[in-house]
């Protein structure tokens, strides 16, 4: 998991500043944008929820009212067979004339509901036959010629027949009520889940966005300053440009200026004593095989310079390969030095290129000859460490100045007691021997101290 989150910022990393500058934009953007669409989504939500639990309410109140309309007109009708005043019907004619309106708002409010429709058609025709009851009841009492003792039982049998017909509606009501109790706290419930909901993203937004904000502030200084180290880099690689232009040039005005100089001598000692322009001729032809040394010291650079790692197929033994390269150097003259050579009994097997890595030894055991002097020690030892080969190249010599240090891997660079000694050399060879190294996924340090000599130390890593 740890890796694979490596990997995505690595990659994150290798975007260009653009599109991470888009993403960093868009991230805030894109956070508001979805918080506002769910607030949207939730708010239209609570909203036709309220909507459902006001139209609930509102059923809720016609079925009450209804039911008073029934329990007036019952009891009007009652009161009136018992006293004969006429006072007990008002309420019964004012039930009479709302209960259509009443029956006829509940029908349209529950006309969505297919089950509360049926509930509703059946105490429909119960209170219908209800009210029927008392208006027969109300349209008989004036027509009946009974004695007094047979109409009250007549009248009795007549209101117990209402008033079972009026169980009968206020059963079939109340179920109906019930219904509508259940949707309502169903309604509610819901209502409140979705206003928690609302509460819990409000919050969450609020932490989401200081998060997206934080992060996009914190990709957009890293962006910043990445920028600015490329802008950095950028004037840091044409100062480099503009010190290697005038160190090139002086490099090659004096070979060029000297190789004119003898062939002129030359040409003038050939035709007056043909015998002294051998040497002239032998200078150019050293001048110019230096020459075109250099230039493709300058051409190597060139071409590798911000070359990523490649990966190199071919596998060898390091020690036999070291062994080689150093019989080679020693056959070149190194009789005024004590040289030591150092390498384990194992095989140490690297991932390279041969003679990139032989130009490495080469360039770090000429310095080393260059720069000690007669009857000095060099050393070159191998040795496996951990995961890495590391080659130490070691001399007594002049060392390195503690100011000369940073700089010894720059084009062109010599310290100025060297050029004040004479010493010869174009400044390109440990230019040439990191590049090298870097191009093997290696690494090269030094430590020097000024009259003591120094050390360079390169790590390779070694083939899997």
């Amino acid at each position: 998991m740890l890796k694979g989150l490596c990997l995505k910022v690595q990659g994150w990393q290798r975007l260009p500043p653009t599109q991470r500058g888009i993403v960093i934009i868009a991230l805030p953007v894109c956070c508001l944008l979805s918080t506002v669409g769910v607030l949207i989504w939730l708010s239209a939500s609570i909203a036709d929820y309220e909507g459902w639990v006001r139209h609930t309410q509102r059923v809720q109140l016609e079925g009450r009212e209804l039911l008073n309309h029934l329990i007036d007109a019952e009891t009007g009708v009652r009161g009136y067979h018992l006293t004969r005043q006429v006072g007990f019907l008002e309420p019964y004619y004012t039930a009479a004339a709302q209960l259509p309106l009443t029956l006829e708002n509940l029908e349209v409010l529950i006309s969505d509901n297919p089950h509360q429709l049926e509930h509703f058609r059946h105490f429909k025709s119960l209170v219908e036959e209800t009210f029927h009851l008392l208006a027969q009841q109300l349209e008989d009492a004036p027509n009946l010629s009974l004695a007094e003792t047979e109409q009250r039982l007549y009248f009795y049998r007549q209101l117990e027949q209402a008033k079972q017909a009026m169980d009968r509606s206020r059963v079939a009501i109340n179920a109906f009520m019930s219904e509508e109790d259940r949707l309502l706290a169903d309604r509610q419930q819901h209502l409140e889940a979705l206003r928690q909901i609302n509460t819990v993203v409000l919050l969450l937004a609020v932490v989401v966005g200081l998060g997206s904000s934080g992060l996009a502030i914190h990709w957009f200084c890293q962006l910043y300053q990445e920028v600015d180290l490329r802008g950095q880099r950028l004037e840091a690689a044409c100062d480099r440009l503009a010190r290697f232009t005038a160190n090139a040039s002086h490099e090659l005005r004096a070979p060029i200026a000297a190789i004119l100089s003898h062939a002129q001598v030359g040409l003038l000692l050939a035709r007056q004593a043909p015998e002294q322009s051998l040497p002239r001729l032998e200078k150019v032809a050293t001048l110019a095989k230096a020459m075109g040394q250099l230039v493709n010291d300058l051409l190597f650079l060139a071409r590798y310079e911000g070359v990523s790692p490649p990966d190199f197929a071919t596998s060898f033994d390091l020690v036999p390969f070291i062994e080689q390269v150093v019989q080679e150097w020693q056959e070149t003259g190194t009789a005024s030095h004590h040289f030591y050579l150092e390498v384990p009994s194992v095989p140490m097997f690297i991932q390279g290129d041969r003679e990139m890595l032989k130009q490495v030894i080469l360039n770090l055991l000429t310095n080393a000859d260059r720069y000690t002097p007669k009857g000095g020690t060099i050393t070159l030892r191998l040795e496996p460490q951990g995961s890495s080969a590391v080659i130490h190249v070691s001399d007594t010599g002049m060392g390195i100045s503690e100011a000369a240090l940073p700089h010894i891997f720059d084009y062109f660079y010599r310290d100025e007691r060297v050029r004040q000694q004479g010493i010869s050399g174009s400044g390109l060879g440990l230019a040439i021997v990191r590049q090298i190294v870097h191009l093997h996924r290696g690494s090269i340090t030094v430590h020097s101290q000024e009259n003591q000599g120094s050390t360079f130390t390169v790590r390779l890593p070694l083939a899997p």
